[in-house]
This record gives C-alpha cells, sequence and structure tokens, in this order.
C-alpha cells in the first residue's frame, strides 16, 4: 500500500512537470515580437519594464511600469548627452557628475506624454512596454529652449540694471543666473532677439560677468607698517579698500595670507564703505613680512551661484591683489 502511494504520488509529480513544461513552451510561443528583438523606430523611444511575480498583481505591475519608465529615460538621457557637449574647461569630477545629473532631471522632465503598448507575462515574470514619440520630445525640448533663452535674457537685462547702480555683487549673481537658465543648451545655439539685434545670450553673459569680476581693485591703506619686534598688530591697522568700476564695492569676499604665520581667520566680505579691516597679527622680529589680499574667487563663486559651470567661469578669472608691507621700526 505504502509503494503505491509513493508511485501515486510521483506519476503526479511527473504529469505537474510535464504540464508546466508544456505550459512554459506554450508561453514561450505567445511572447511579442517587442520581447524577442528590441524594436527601433525613427518615430517613438522605447521602453521595456521586467520584474519577477513577487507579491500581488497591483504590486509588480507597477513595478515593471517604473523600469520601462526608467528605460524610456535611459534612452532619452542617451539623447541629450550625445546632443550636447559640456563646456569642460579643465573638466573635474564634481562639475561631471552636477552636468550628469542635470542631464537626468531633464530626461524625466521629457517623460511627460509616454504611452502604454502592450504587456505580458509567463509564469515567472511580468513585463510592460512603453512609448514616447519623438516628435513630441522634439517639441517639448524647443519649446523648453525657447523659454530658456527668455529667461535668459530677463536676467541678462536685470543683471546689467543692477550694474548701472552699482550693485555688482547682485549684477554677478544674475549674470549667473541668466547662464544657469540656458546651461542645458550650451552646445547648441543661444541667440535671442532684441532690440538691439540678435545676441549670443551665453556668450554676452559670460563676458558681462568676466568683465564684472576683472573690474574689481583691491589696495591697502597704507601700503607699509611699522612695528616693534615680538609684538602684535591689532584688527584694523590698515584697511583694505575695494572697488568695482572705481565705485565702492561690498560684499566682496577677500582671503588674507601673511608671511609671518597662521592668521586665526583669514577671510572677511567688505562692509557697506567697500572696507576690509587688515587682521591681527603676530609680528616676530624679522626686518619685513608682507600681508598679501586677494578677491577669494572660489568663495564668490559659491556666493552668487550653485551652478558648477559657472562657478569655474568666475575660477578661471585672474584674482585682485595687493600686498603691504610690515617693517621692523627703527
Amino acid at each position: 500500500m505504502k509503494l503505491l502511494s509513493t508511485i501515486i504520488l510521483a506519476l503526479a509529480l511527473l504529469c505537474s512537470c510535464s504540464s508546466k513544461k508544456k505550459e512554459a513552451e506554450l508561453l514561450e510561443l505567445s511572447k511579442p515580437e517587442w520581447l524577442k528583438s528590441r524594436p527601433v523606430s525613427s518615430a517613438y523611444f522605447y521602453g521595456i519594464g521586467t520584474t519577477p511575480k513577487v507579491g500581488g498583481s497591483v504590486f509588480y505591475e507597477e513595478k515593471a511600469k517604473e523600469k520601462a519608465l526608467a528605460d524610456l529615460s535611459k534612452q532619452i538621457s542617451t539623447k541629450i548627452s550625445s546632443e550636447q557637449n559640456l563646456y569642460r574647461m579643465e573638466d573635474n569630477k564634481g562639475v561631471y557628475e552636477y552636468y550628469q545629473s542635470r542631464v537626468r532631471a531633464r530626461s524625466e522632465e521629457f517623460l511627460e506624454g509616454y504611452e502604454y503598448v502592450d504587456k505580458w507575462e509567463d509564469l515567472s515574470n511580468y513585463y510592460t512596454f512603453y512609448r514616447l514619440s519623438k516628435s513630441e520630445f522634439y517639441a517639448r525640448k524647443e519649446q523648453r529652449k525657447k523659454e530658456a533663452l527668455q529667461l535668459s535674457l530677463e536676467k541678462y537685462q536685470q543683471a546689467q540694471t543692477a550694474n548701472e547702480q552699482a550693485n555688482f555683487v547682485l549684477a554677478m549673481e544674475l549674470y549667473a543666473s541668466s547662464i544657469d537658465a540656458i546651461s542645458d543648451y550650451l552646445n547648441e545655439q543661444t541667440s535671442v532677439e532684441t532690440t538691439n539685434g540678435n545676441l549670443d545670450i551665453y556668450e554676452a553673459s559670460k563676458d558681462a560677468l568676466s568683465q564684472l569680476i576683472n573690474s574689481l581693485t583691491i589696495e591697502f591703506q597704507p601700503r607699509e607698517l611699522y612695528a616693534s619686534s615680538n609684538t602684535k598688530i591689532k584688527e584694523g591697522e590698515a584697511l583694505l579698500v575695494i572697488q568695482c568700476q572705481n565705485q565702492q564695492a561690498h560684499n566682496i569676499p577677500v582671503q588674507f595670507n601673511y608671511s609671518g604665520g597662521f592668521l586665526i581667520a583669514d577671510r572677511f566680505k567688505s562692509n557697506a564703505m567697500g572696507q576690509v579691516k587688515s587682521p591681527a597679527l603676530e609680528y616676530g622680529n624679522k626686518p619685513e613680512e608682507t600681508l598679501k589680499a586677494s578677491i577669494d574667487l572660489k568663495s564668490l563663486g559659491r556666493q552668487i551661484t550653485r551652478n558648477l559651470i559657472v562657478r569655474q567661469i568666475v575660477e578661471k578669472q585672474k584674482p585682485a591683489t595687493s600686498i603691504i608691507s610690515i617693517q621692523l621700526a627703527q
């Protein structure tokens, strides 16, 4: 009796395995063409999502959809990346990653308008198929570029007004915003029509920002200090005067470097009068020490924008400097 039961169980298992094998074979025959060979079209981007049939159907169907849209997004990212060539300007990893994150963000924006096409499932997995019209993609891309150029022009014009009003840091921020608005289109034409004719808004904003930074000047008053050996020189014994286009420039970051040793605080910003007090110093017994001040371009870049491409434009400029001589009193 026991042997008979074992034989019946084995036959049942064999039948079950045979049935599942046949079912799998039949399912394989019904597999759609888009799974057999990934479709390529001049009219659409395609996204295919696959996920194991684990949990409820609502869960794995939604998971497959997410993967299909991620696949679509990847197709668009590749397209955007191939169309654009980052102004690397001696690129570093931080700027590259920043650029890649912008590409990903843009590709997700362009996903609006996707369409469900088909689905299929076998015994273990669930598959879904979506598409996005290329004509809609390019239409949205062109519209977004048009809006970006318009915003860039507005920021550029606001920057010019701020510059005329001697609000130099605000002008820098607005020029930076003008470039930021079109950062996704730097390998395309960035010209806009203005009342004065055609204007390459990227070149105009970049040049205006560079010129503004290069017009910054700094000068110590007085140019020399005298001190006894092994004494402390108080803060503010000299003033650093910062100007832009021959006018007082406030809120400009500067950095000090002292030949006589370490400074507890070496970074400051100019006040409303465009001035910075010299830091407190420890003077030893050498015949002469120097205190050097420079426009802190790295801090200035971070101050005016979060856009890493613009920051590199700022950091590539030549910083204005001034040196005061500290001599041993006779």
